[in-house]
């Protein structure tokens, strides 16, 4: 009993510390309004509405990223098994819920954040900006036009393309709401041994980086001259093929990413920015998520 109440009031302290104990109380900034939820099949889609709704989301990010991925953890989400920070606060949270999860209470199967310039801007910001400065980005577009896409995770019963396919038409959805015009975010590798990954990061910058005048800069200082040249070698479908899915994903639809990569030691991965206009998208994906929506 007095093992858990002292694990009870570290997390309090913890959860106060951060400024997250009203996470799940605040409604978004700006309301989701207008955008209907979308049912297929056993499948339902929608922003997390209730703080139950969010809890259970973190309860995904933190099986996926610290339990699957070995992703460090701090001691109050090892003990509340969640993963959580200040942007969850302001930002809105798609969910996919599966109906079909009969004794499970955790019928949430994937979950994608989403964060308004004009939002992030009361609050400190992206989260992306702690990686990568988005200066260039940011002078080109007013913050209202801007979406941040982070903390994607599909549960690992549910990861054969179709949880992702509804994520991402709810996606369109809230780009038509609110007309954007980019969308950004870090798109990883697994790991932090960057030349685990040379000749795949080497074909990405050489093929896919973003023009000058929307550069994106990383902020990790150390330089890894290996992968900087070119390799004639490297097959470029062999190599798109083993590309991690949501990379393949954002290239496929027009994305482009920064130059460098920053390496996050907390969340074991190798992060690239990753840029889409929404305007440049690949036509045949505005039919088959945008809806033509441009």
């Amino acid at each position: 009993m007095l093992t858990e109440k002292v694990k009870a009031n570290f997390v309090n302290r913890e959860l106060k510390k951060n400024n997250l104990s009203s996470i799940s109380k605040r409604k978004p900034f700006q309301p989701f309004n207008g955008v209907s939820s979308i049912a297929v099949n056993n499948f339902i889609v929608k922003i997390a509405d209730q703080s139950l709704e969010l809890k259970k989301a973190q309860a995904l990010r933190y099986s996926v990223f610290f339990k699957e991925q070995k992703a460090k953890q701090s001691i109050s989400k090892k003990i509340l098994r969640l993963d959580y920070d200040k942007v969850d606060k302001f930002a809105d949270h798609l969910i996919v819920i599966d109906r079909n999860r009969e004794s499970i209470k955790n019928k949430i199967v994937g979950t994608y954040r989403l964060v308004r310039g004009n939002v992030a801007s009361h609050f400190g910001g992206f989260y992306t900006s702690s990686e990568f400065d988005l200066t260039k980005i940011l002078n080109s577009y007013k913050p209202n036009q801007i979406l941040e896409l982070g903390r994607s995770c599909v549960h690992k019963d549910y990861r054969n393309g179709t949880i992702m396919n509804l994520l991402w038409k709810a996606v369109a959805e809230y780009i038509k709401k609110y007309d954007i015009k980019i969308l950004l975010g870090c798109a990883s590798f697994q790991g932090t041994d960057v030349m685990e990954y040379a000749n795949e990061l080497s074909y990405l910058r050489h093929n896919f980086s973003l023009p000058d005048e929307l550069s994106v800069k990383s902020l990790d200082r150390k330089i890894y001259n290996d992968y900087k040249k070119n390799n004639s070698d490297i097959n470029d479908l062999k190599t798109f093929l083993k590309l991690p899915p949501l990379i393949k994903g954002y290239l496929r639809v027009g994305g482009k990413v920064s130059y460098d990569c920053f390496v996050d030691y907390e969340f074991n991965t190798i992060d690239l920015c990753m840029i889409v206009n929404t305007e440049k998208i690949d036509s045949r994906y505005k039919k088959k998520f945008l809806n033509k929506f441009v």
